[in-house]
């Protein structure tokens, strides 16, 4: 068995699919970066106000208010935030985005489509499975195609790890390889990419020398569905494919044709948004030392990650806490409020039934009267009349006639004589109460 010691480079940007995407509803989209974040966390970060606000959006599961909403309040999320990413200019302009051409709102869902990193770091890793899985195509030991298998059961491959680099997302098209021809279907898919020029390290037990693994991507390579300008090698290193849309020709074992469904020559590929191809990589011999170092940069690296995250889950925690603080003291002041508003209340009350008390029983039911009139602009001589003909004033009539009376004198109602008494109203009225009058009192 050989044991050797790699250095892996990302020659073009790289997608190791998992299946997993970033949702909208947990990511918003500011200054070139993406900042996801959980959903509950935002909806505790929130002060009373925007809480009951973004609480009855959920409610009435308005996907498109909802994404709104969060872009209002970015700065809240990006507080929040467990994970960024640098996102491409035609990503976040399709983000921003409001309206279509044709006036309606865009319902773009706006998924991207995840490459593999691990869950406690957020840092791109190439999965030992997906290195072997090239292995068995260059190799020709796809599992169940050939009856001795012990060259890939010796097989041993590490997970490659990143040393230094980074993760990006922006477009990616499907296109003729023929510059002059147009793809049959050129869906834009937004993806997460490892970048080019990466770095990872990773280690592979085999059964073959260096130089065997080497002449074997040659005649892999040699085939003409696979010359490309990438594939170069050296006394200690070779180029090779893998990864999601690395093009069909690298998936196929031998000298098996490289066709399409529908049985004709594979015509397209799929390209990054510079028009860069998936997938290129350089492996190269490194030496224990340098690995040993790569590996304590790692360590090192994870450890400043750690650090950094018990900081932002502090910041995190205080950010509720401060959130949770203005809650109670808006409770408090609107309790308090209640609490004065209630004793104004009361003491108006107490006022009021103090008044009462100094009151005749007509008085008192004059202003009860009063206050229950639905028209708050009738005069209290209409009130009165109004509540003498309804034979509300019956145990008071007499002195209720009187104090109408009285009322129209003050309010220059009351008029015994008129030059025209068919059509003077105060005339008529008087003559009315005095009437009244005259039977009762």
């Amino acid at each position: 068995m050989n044991s050797y010691k790699l250095k892996l480079t990302a020659l073009t940007p790289i997608h190791i699919g998992t299946g997993e995407v970033y949702e909208p509803t947990n990511f918003v989209i500011n200054d070139g970066c993406l900042y996801e974040f959980d959903e509950v966390l935002f909806l505790h970060s929130l002060s009373n106000l925007d809480k009951k606000a973004f609480t009855n959006l959920l409610n009435g599961n308005d996907y498109i208010r909802i994404i709104d909403f969060y872009k209002e309040h970015k700065s809240q999320a990006k507080k929040i935030a467990y994970h960024k990413v640098a996102i491409s200019k035609k990503v976040e302009e399709t983000y921003n985005k409001i309206v279509n051409k044709d006036g309606s709102k865009n319902k773009n869902k706006l998924e991207i489509q995840k490459t593999y990193k691990y869950r406690n770091t957020h840092s791109a890793v190439i999965p030992g499975s997906s290195i072997k899985g090239m292995l068995d195509t260059v190799f020709k030991i796809y599992p169940g195609k050939i009856k001795d298998n012990l060259i890939r059961q010796h097989l041993k491959i590490s997970d490659a790890f990143m040393t230094n680099g980074s993760i990006e997302i922006g477009y990616c098209y499907r296109k003729h390889k023929d510059p002059r021809k147009k793809a049959k279907s050129s869906i834009p898919q937004i993806v997460e990419v490892i970048s080019k020029g990466s770095n990872f390290i990773f280690s592979i037990k085999t059964i073959y020398d260096f130089d065997e693994i080497v002449n074997k991507f040659k005649d892999y390579f040699n085939s003409q569905d696979r010359k490309s300008i990438y594939f170069k090698t050296s006394d200690n290193s070779f180029t090779a494919r893998i990864g999601k849309f690395s093009g069909k020709a690298f998936m196929v074992d031998g000298d098996n044709k490289v066709i399409n469904s529908y049985g004709k020559k594979v015509s397209t590929h799929t390209l990054y948004e510079n028009d860069d191809p998936f997938g290129w990589i350089k492996i190269e011999l490194i030496s224990d030392e340098e690995y040993d170092v790569s590996l304590e940069k790692i360590e090192s690296a994870n450890k400043k990650y750690f650090e950094e995250l018990h900081n932002r889950q502090k910041e995190i925690r205080q950010t509720i806490q401060k959130a949770k603080e203005e809650a109670l003291k808006l409770k408090k002041e609107k309790e308090q409020k209640a609490l004065e508003e209630q004793k104004r209340k009361e003491e108006v009350e107490r006022k009021r039934q103090e008044e009462l008390s100094k009151m005749s029983p007509l008085d008192r039911k004059i202003l009860e009267l009063k206050e229950a009139n639905p028209n708050p602009n009738e005069t209290i001589d209409i009130v009165i009349f109004n509540a003498i003909k309804n034979g509300k004033l019956d145990e008071f009539k007499c002195e209720a006639l009187k104090r109408l009376k009285e009322e129209m004198i003050k309010l220059k109602k009351w008029t015994e004589t008129s030059k025209k008494p068919q059509k003077d109203k105060k005339y008529k009225r008087t003559q009315e109460v005095i009437k009244i009058l005259n039977e009762y009192c």
